[in-house]
């Protein structure tokens, strides 16, 4: 052994590939941890009382999290026109909805007499005034004019973002985000301060600028791949807003489809006659079948397509990704949050939400992600809801549809070795194995994991995070 050789005992520890966050939005999420925090916030006197607190950055208030699904009282302008004179702008949990003030309103514009944007919704009141909040494509109305941050402050909060992740043992990031993002990380590259592997997926709407660009799928450098162009093709569950084949259980809603049959059709089919692969948003099961149609009819591409989310499926639909090649980022942790929802939502179609198990044995291949800032980049919770699927310290005969848990190498594989293979990174990343680069995690758990006890893994921690052969943590 050479006399220079670093030596680190690591007895007892589980080593697994970096983690590969196989779906997040990780600029937002750096931001928004400088941001007003509202997760958990049990109604809207406490998160109003959070946001009483803030103040303004570039002269707004701004914040996420909240989710008013189980609060008595329904967000509106007036509550924070109480405490905030400056424009308010709070991202819901799901990130499908906004919660803004009157300052917000009249900045942007938004009026009685404004016109509910196509995909989007304008919440009004009984006098048909905005009430404040914003669905889907009407939250753009405001978060066009909410200043984007300098260049210094993006960085900034990327770096942090990445030290963060290697905390978590997270090496690796598909990233869904606007071409501005995509300069950030560029410049980190340029710098020698980029270590995390990126593969990022611009917008749909951002096309014909991409091929103009040269932009092709599966191209880049050793940190940074284009991806595929992403499109919306619904809404979210917390919302209501995901689009459903039957209506929402005792309602006529079906939720609402983002984007028509035609434009999607169009768009993905110029992005593959240009070499760019295609990544749909889909939650609900008529927008899981809409994007099974579109991306099924596209030719090979040089990446796999991809649905994002695939939440509650049609059984007569589980089988088709897997025949057409289609990747499947999935978000094991969001069941902690959906499982209540589903049921009172979704009913008896539950059964086909989040159906690792199934997906798995069609021979689909699902990739787990976070899609932060929606749930934490920490995937302890992820890997704990794929092998458990029920609430911390509840019993293991409380699992959701227990039948769609996963094994913990299932798990392990399927937020390393499938997102890398889904990237084009194999068999260089994912991979523990001679000639593959070394980013790797060694996670201090409890051999009870091993077992199948994914509460376990909960409570595991990183003891040393290497990417490529680099240590950048240790305990």
């Amino acid at each position: 052994m050479p006399a220079a050789l670093r030596v680190v005992e690591l007895q007892g520890a589980m080593i697994t590939p970096g983690f590969i966050d196989a779906h997040t939005h990780f600029a937002q999420w750096a931001l928004k941890r400088r941001q007003v925090d509202l997760t958990g916030a049990s109604g809207r006197d406490e998160a109003v009382g959070r946001v009483r607190l803030a103040s303004p950055v570039q002269g707004w208030v701004l914040g996420h999290g909240w989710d008013a699904n189980d609060w008595s009282v329904t967000p509106d302008r007036g509550a924070l026109d109480a405490v905030q004179a400056a424009p308010v702008f709070l991202d819901s949990l799901d990130v499908h909805a906004a919660w803004v003030n009157s300052a917000a309103l009249a900045i942007a514009g938004v009026t009685r007499d404004s016109v509910d944007p196509p995909g989007g919704r304008i919440v009004r009141d009984p006098a048909g005034e905005p009430s404040g909040l914003l669905l889907e494509h009407a939250v753009e109305l405001v978060r066009r004019v909410v200043p984007a941050p300098p260049e210094g402050i993006l960085d900034r909060a990327l770096l942090d973002g990445q030290e963060a992740a290697h905390r978590f043992g997270v090496t690796g990031i598909p990233d869904v985000e606007e071409l501005r993002v995509l300069e950030a990380f560029r410049r980190l590259e340029r710098e020698g301060r980029l270590a995390l592997r990126v593969l990022f997926h611009p917008p749909a709407g951002e096309l014909t600028r991409l091929i103009a660009g040269g932009f092709r799928s599966g191209t880049g450098t050793p940190w940074i791949t284009a991806g595929g162009i992403k499109l919306f093709l619904d809404g979210s569950l917390g919302s209501r807003t995901a689009w459903m084949l039957e209506p929402y259980e005792g309602t006529r809603d079906r939720g609402m489809p983002l984007t028509t049959a035609s434009e999607a059709a169009a768009a993905v089919r110029l992005a593959a006659g240009h070499g760019i692969s295609s990544t749909a948003h889909a939650i609900g099961d008529a927008a899981v079948r809409r994007a099974l149609e579109l991306l099924e009819r596209l030719p090979a591409a040089p990446l796999p397509h991809r649905i994002e989310h695939f939440q509650c499926v049609h059984p007569d639909d589980a089988a088709r990704a897997s025949a057409g090649n289609i990747v499947l980022s999935m978000q094991p942790a969001h069941l902690l949050v959906d499982i209540p929802l589903a049921e009172r939502h979704w009913g008896g179609r539950g059964r086909g939400a989040y159906a690792f198990r199934t997906l798995a044995e069609h021979g689909s291949l699902v990739a787990f992600g976070s899609d932060a800032p929606v749930a934490p980049l920490d995937p302890r919770p992820g890997v704990f809801a794929a092998m458990d699927r029920r609430a911390p310290g509840t019993g293991r005969d409380s699992a959701w549809y227990a039948a769609e848990r996963l094994p913990l190498e299932a798990v392990i594989r399927a937020y390393t070795e499938v997102p890398a293979a889904a990237a084009g990174w194999s068999p260089r990343l994912g991979v523990l194995r001679p000639g593959a680069a070394a980013d790797l995690v060694a996670w201090e758990v409890d051999p009870a994991v091993e077992a199948g006890d994914g509460e376990a893994f909960l409570h595991a921690r990183v003891g040393l995070t290497l990417v490529d052969g680099r240590i950048v943590v240790q305990a």
